[in-house]
Parts: structure tokens; sequence; C-alpha cells
């Protein structure tokens, strides 16, 4: 049996070269699966230090609890922060900044995985996701997003504004 040679890479998936690997690196919706696609191995390691890898995403781990996500581009991102809401009371704070008031925060169903570039008020992602944005975010209205359909009721928020959002399971 011969190996089509044309589908093999040299050294596996390092082989792929930087490049390459940075275009994989920036389809990772969850930030736990790009740190351990970094830290694979010494040639994956090597890409943190890419000029591409920071204009893709930066994180920082402020406390150990807290999260800093800085958007790099002007691509929509959805992040997602990988807890499941279990029983109980579950509660996040969020504050964005430069955003020009184009940013929600929500929650999507655990079975669903966001594709890069979603936006979530787009066919089929809204069906899997609740959003509740900010003043330019949908109509503008504070209304939260379900299925496609805005419920009014909540205050407008905009940037440099700290929102919580509690769930209870």
């Amino acid at each position: 049996m011969s190996v089509p040679t044309e589908f093999n890479v040299i050294g596996g998936l390092p082989g792929l070269g930087p490049d390459i690997m940075l275009e994989v690196l920036s389809e990772c919706r969850l930030i736990s699966n790009a740190v351990q696609f970094i830290g694979v191995n010494k040639k994956t390691l090597n890409l943190k230090n890419h000029a591409r890898f920071f204009k893709i995403i930066k994180t920082l781990n402020v406390d150990g609890i807290m999260k800093k996500i800085c958007k790099k581009n002007c691509e929509y991102y959805t992040v997602s922060l990988t807890q499941i809401l279990e029983n109980g009371i579950w509660q996040m704070e969020a504050e964005f900044n430069n955003s020009d008031n184009w940013a929600a925060i929500g929650i999507v169903r655990d079975t669903y995985n966001i594709p890069a570039n979603t936006h979530p008020c787009s066919n089929p992602h809204c069906q899997h996701m609740v959003s509740y944005g900010m003043s330019n975010y949908g109509n503008g209205n504070g209304a939260v997003y379900y299925k496609g359909n805005g419920t009014k009721g909540n205050i407008i928020y905009k940037d440099n504004q700290k929102i919580k959002a509690e769930f209870d399971s």
C-alpha cells in the first residue's frame, strides 16, 4: 500500500509552518483551546512570539479569576469562557472599552460550538444563544435577544460601564 505523499506534512502539525498554524489558532473559539494549541511542543510555543499572534487576540489573566480580553482586528469575535452553568446562581461582570458600543454579553447552549467570525444575532447561531448588547447592538434598545427576537425592558449600556449578568439555573 502506498502512502499519498501530497497529503503528508513533514514533521506533522509543526511542519505546517507558522502562517498556517496561526490561521488554525485564529479559528479557536475557546481561550483554553488556544493555550493548549500553543503549548503542544517547542515549535508551536514559538507561535506566541510571532508578530501575527499579537494581531489576533491578546488575553491577560489578571488575578486568576478575572480575564482581560483585547480584540486586535475588526471582525466578529465570540469568546467562550468555558464555564458550564450547573445548579445555582451564576454571575458574570463585564466592561467593554473602545468597542464603539458594538458588544454584547450572553449565554450559549453548551452543546453548540460557536464558529469563527460569528455574530450572535445571525442565523443559525442566534438559535443557540441569548445576548444582551450595547447601544449600537441589535436595534440599540437594551433588548435581550433569543432566537432572533428582542425583548425590551433593560437599560442600554455603553463603553466604560460595568454590566453584570446573572443566571439562575
